[in-house]
């Protein structure tokens, strides 16, 4: 059985004469606190279906990749490693989110340890479809169902309650198994062989699972260069609803090491694996996606149009203009830079700018652990009122599913130092 659970999608049919029931969307006065959540998801399902033919043209290798839900709750930082590593190297490769998985992460929202996960991949996912590159989701037409609309159920379709979204991300993968290779990527055991009986391709999740082992799963028999791919780094999670990932056994899967060039392989670093510095990582990775959709938001056609940076920019110019480089790639300081020059902010001790800085990338950041409890109330309290004085919804609801885990961490008894 998933780890995640499945909801319903669908309106019961209110008669007998009806002929089909159809997928019951996302509310549409979602609470408060869920606001900017149900717009991202919303948002994601939009561009899904606004022009399929505006999708980058396929090569004839390409293959596509579906994902279920539970590897985006649970295996997040492992997928998002991969898709930054064949984007890296252009592969042919298209990930695909089926639109049951989008409504799945809405039924998230408010369960117990795994709505800060739910919002953490709902944000990536909006970001990676809006560049329409390697992530995409399934438009209401790609679908193998006699409606042509994979949001409508018609009689003779009898799907188990706890199995129906298990058909529906089916439906998907045997819609793009038509044309191209593909994969289905969960780690639910009934659903993988749901697929293998129809001759799909799974992968499956495995105690140090990391992107060289999906791009083994993929490539592996064209002879590609694991080591362009990241090893296995640990992430953290939930205790209260998963085990803790263990840093790698100093024995590593024979299947991992295959043809690795040492000479090409991607520098393997220490790993962090205190449960602060973990999730601080988490914390500075999801933050500094949603400033940095903020700035896009306020900065509009000014930061847009301005790419020319460098000597065709005067002395005077603020630093963002001077460097020239996409908002998209600036760092958390020059984002804030930015935005406090645009309406102020209280400062906070630590400043908050440098609490969401990667541990060491500037004077004073450091790692999840080195700060005080005090410095993260102080910090996250801090970046509460940012949110506030912007209006910015994405801050305050992301900080009060976040609160539980720093809580949670702080009463455990911890060790004194990790690596």
């Amino acid at each position: 059985m998933t780890t995640v659970a499945r909801q319903h999608l669908y309106h019961d049919a209110s008669s007998s004469s009806s002929y089909h029931s159809t997928l019951n969307v996302l509310p549409d006065n979602p609470n408060p606190q869920d606001t900017h959540l149900h717009a991202t998801l919303q948002k994601i399902d939009q561009l899904a279906n606004e022009d399929v033919e505006m999708q980058a043209p396929l090569s004839e290798s390409s293959t596509f990749l579906v994902l279920d839900t539970n590897i985006l709750i649970h295996h997040f930082d492992i997928i998002t490693q991969f898709v930054d590593d064949a984007e890296r190297q252009s592969l042919p490769v298209v990930v695909v989110v089926p639109g049951a998985v989008v409504y799945e992460l809405d039924g998230q929202k408010n369960r117990e340890g795994l709505a800060w996960f739910a919002r953490r991949a709902s944000t990536w996912l909006l970001e990676k479809i809006k560049e329409r590159k390697m992530v995409r989701g399934q438009a209401n037409e790609e679908t193998c169902k006699a409606s042509r609309n994979w949001k409508i159920r018609v009689p003779g379709e009898v799907f188990g309650t706890e199995r129906m979204n298990d058909a529906l991300i089916l439906d998907c993968c045997l819609y793009f198994g038509r044309s191209r290779r593909t994969f289905v990527c969960s780690a639910d055991k009934n659903l993988c062989i749901e697929h293998a009986t129809q001759g799909l391709p799974t992968i499956t999740p495995t105690r140090n699972w990391s992107s060289r082992e999906i791009a083994w799963a993929i490539f592996g028999e064209y002879g590609i260069e694991l080591g362009h791919f990241g090893p296995y780094k640990v992430s953290y999670r939930d205790p209260k609803t998963n085990k803790s990932a263990q840093p790698p056994t100093a024995a590593a899967d024979v299947e991992d090491m295959m043809m690795v060039d040492d000479d090409e392989s991607v520098a393997e670093l220490p790993q962090p694996s205190h449960a602060l510095d973990l999730l601080h990582l988490q914390v500075i990775d999801h933050f500094t996606r949603l400033l940095i959709e903020l700035v896009g938001r306020v900065g509009g056609s000014e930061i847009r149009g301005s790419k020319d940076g460098g000597t065709s920019a005067s002395r005077y110019a603020p630093r963002w203009q001077k460097q020239g480089k996409p908002y998209t790639e600036w760092s958390v300081d020059e984002i804030w830079e930015y935005l406090d020059e645009r309406r102020k902010t209280r400062l906070t001790s630590p400043r908050v700018d440098i609490f969401l800085s990667k541990p060491y990338s500037s004077r004073g950041a450091r790692r999840g652990q080195d700060w005080s409890r005090r410095d993260w109330d102080v910090a996250l309290m801090g970046l509460a009122r940012f949110g506030e004085a912007w209006e910015e919804d994405s801050i305050g609801e992301s900080l009060g599913v976040l609160e539980p885990h720093v809580e949670g961490i702080f009463a455990m008894q911890m060790r004194p130092t990790g690596i």
